[in-house]
């Protein structure tokens, strides 16, 4: 049987990936730091996934095992160097973590003459394999003379709603009948090899991954800070709130504008892709919180990132960016003190005050019509938070 090391087993991780992976006929290992996870799965050697579509439908992951990131570091050594495919979904700013033991596997795997391996990224961010590729490098510079020749890095887009639950006193997880695995077909080891099953394969992620971060990944973002100046602490609260509804929608369709001006999309694609979301996210029964939605807000501030990518964009194209303006300035004010970037970002603003603090982390320059705009939307929701 093909094997599939899997690091993260977080909800997309197990929920999403490995669900691929099981579903490729793969039998999978999966990496966590988590020891209560890593002894319930290896006691039974499956995991419980429940179908939010299917009235809870039961289904289970079987031929699927668990390894210690802290007890286990020789195995997944071992298993690096000779499985199939190698995934995670740990969070980009998680990747540099898992990069030395990556880097030991693979060095282990050349030196074993092994074949050629995919490493997929599946993370919520842009070029995500290739940010794991350069976190290894930085290790060791030495390694930039054989790293390819053991390992190819597709970028990937990644897009389910999953959600952690329990059963019976088990960790568990909910998962959203839909979903959407893009990976970078012509990076691959082989691009006429597919690895995985039920995934789209394209010679054109950009559009996808900017059609996921700019349009799902803004309105989510969004309508966490927005929900967060409001008051409120349970997102699924916000997208019940007719006037805050009409107003994500009017964010996603500022992004929407941008990618059929850019890709080509159509306005029919984008209305689509807009209903399936907005759908997603007033599914019955679904409960997530704010702080979850919202967590990393200096990383969602980047200008690649959700709310200053598209924003800055459409700025040049000339196209409206109200909506999204206003999602950035929210983000200023989202206060998570078990959150290090939220923390950290209030402390910068306190410090330097909001002018500094703008460019600093969106790089938007101090002279600009956004950034006079971001100013005026931040004292607005300063005191609609009071």
């Amino acid at each position: 049987m093909k094997q599939a090391l899997h690091f993260g087993g977080g909800s997309i991780g197990i929920g999403f990936i490995a669900d691929l992976l099981h579903e490729s006929d793969y039998e999978v290992t999966i990496v966590d730091i988590d020891s209560e996870l890593v002894k319930q799965i290896n006691e039974t050697k499956t995991f419980d996934l429940y179908l939010i579509n299917e009235d809870y439908k039961k289904k289970q992951l079987t031929q699927i095992h668990a390894l210690s990131s802290l007890d286990d570091q020789t195995e997944i050594v071992e298993t690096i160097s000779t499985t199939d495919v190698i995934t995670t979904a740990v969070w980009a700013e998680n990747l540099p973590k898992i990069a030395p033991v990556l880097l030991a596997g693979l060095k282990k795997r050349a030196e074993s003459g092994r074949e050629r391996v995919n490493i997929l990224a599946c993370e919520n961010a842009m070029f995500n394999s290739e940010i794991l590729r350069k976190a290894i490098l930085a290790l060791d510079s030495s390694a930039s003379e054989w790293l390819d020749s053991i390992a190819a890095f597709p970028n990937t887009a990644v897009d389910r709603m999953v959600l952690a639950s329990e059963h019976d006193g088990k960790k568990t997880i909910d998962i959203g009948r839909d979903h959407e695995l893009v990976i970078e077909e012509s990076k691959l080891v082989d691009p006429e090899d597919k690895p995985i099953k039920d995934a789209v394969y394209t010679t054109n992620l950009q559009k996808y991954i900017e059609r996921k971060l700019y349009v799902v990944n803004c309105g989510h973002a969004w309508a966490g800070y927005i929900g967060f100046v409001h008051g409120y602490s349970i997102i699924q609260d916000v997208f019940h709130i007719e006037d805050l509804v009409q107003q994500i929608r009017e964010t996603m369709w500022e992004s929407a504008q941008l990618l059929m001006e850019k890709y080509g999309f159509t306005e029919q694609d984008m209305a689509d892709y807009i209903d399936f979301i907005m759908d997603r996210y007033q599914t019955p029964g679904i409960k997530d919180m704010i702080t979850r939605v919202s967590r990393s807000p200096i990383r969602k501030l980047q200008p690649e990132e959700r709310l200053v990518g598209p924003c800055v964009q459409c700025e040049e194209l000339e196209l409206k960016n109200n909506r999204l303006l206003e999602g950035i300035a929210a983000a200023f004010l989202f206060d998570n003190p078990e959150d290090e970037q939220s923390v950290e970002l209030l402390a910068y603003v306190a410090e330097h005050g909001i002018d500094e603090a703008i460019v600093h982390f969106t790089k938007i320059p101090l002279e600009n019509r956004m950034h006079r705009e971001i100013k005026k939307n931040y004292q607005r929701f300063l005191e609609i938070k009071g």
